[in-house]
């Protein structure tokens, strides 16, 4: 564990996804049905080895969470043959995640910083977004169903056009951040406006974030295009027209941003809000 990086592996801020855990069910990655494997979300040796419990509602709709096991975050998700095909690419992953927590903590800028901004040699972005999202299918397993191209982009690890509708975005979050992992792929969130002009209030609805992992060094959203705006995040869907053995220079800039803590239970994040922090 890198120094710096440790108190925020151990924060318990994961909110379920919908759907019971079982170990036989449909890949999210190819929608076949059998025996599934389980995928770490993010990759285990980008930090995810520690204790962590899933969180959910109870049937009187009170907020809470289970009880914390050693392992990481984790979701039976992909068949073997899926799991086979696509878990060598974490290694782009884990080798982003320890670059960035491993800048964060040496930088002689520490804790002055909005945004963090380098050039990356030699690396496979391609190979990165394309983990990323195969973690996050374990967290909406509804995906294949929406968004089968998307899904087919990352399962083929092929260069493409990247989808519109569905964006990959991009943050810094510091080791001290909470981790909160959540799956909210199809959901709507509800808003109360208040209408100054007719004196009451008013609904709307929007998408919820499809996916989020927010586990530092990374904050990751998989998000509807309409809700690009509303992120400090980075969209870095681009990254797909690149193939998984690919290698690019990348200039980069991502703003380090933050969740509040909360106690007691996770929160869904259509409760909370990404805030401006300094790394």
């Amino acid at each position: 564990m890198i120094e710096g990086m440790s108190d925020g592996m151990r924060q318990q801020e994961g909110f379920r996804p919908a759907g019971r855990q079982t170990r036989r069910g449909r890949c999210a990655l190819c929608g076949t049905t059998g025996t599934l494997t389980k995928a770490h979300v993010p990759p285990k040796a980008a930090f995810n080895d520690g204790e962590f419990a899933w969180g959910g509602t109870t049937r009187d709709n009170l907020l809470t969470y289970g009880r914390a096991q050693r392992g990481g975050a984790n979701r039976y998700a992909h068949c073997e043959a899926c799991r086979a095909f696509t878990s060598p690419w974490d290694d782009e992953y884990i080798r982003w995640a320890h670059c960035f927590a491993g800048h964060l903590v040496r930088s002689a800028l520490k804790g002055e910083r909005t945004h963090i901004a380098g050039q990356l040699t030699g690396v496979r972005p391609g190979r990165f977004v394309r983990a990323a999202i195969a973690g996050m299918t374990a967290l909406t397993p509804g995906l294949i169903d929406t968004h089968p191209e998307i899904v087919r982009m990352v399962r083929e690890g092929i260069a493409a056009e990247p989808p519109e509708d569905i964006r990959f975005l991009m943050g810094i979050t510091l080791g001290r951040s909470g981790v909160h992992i959540e799956g909210s792929h199809g959901a709507r969130v509800v808003r109360a406006i208040r209408d100054s002009k007719r004196d009451g209030w008013t609904a709307g609805t929007s998408p919820a974030l499809s996916a989020v992992v927010h586990f530092p060094p990374f904050s990751l959203l998989l998000a509807d295009r309409q809700l690009v705006e509303s992120y400090p995040h980075v969209d870095c869907t681009e990254f797909l027209k690149l193939g998984v053995d690919e290698e690019a220079d990348v200039s980069i800039t991502l703003p380090v941003v933050d969740l509040p803590t909360t106690s007691g239970s996770p929160v869904p994040i259509s409760m909370l809000r990404f805030v401006e922090a300094l790394a």
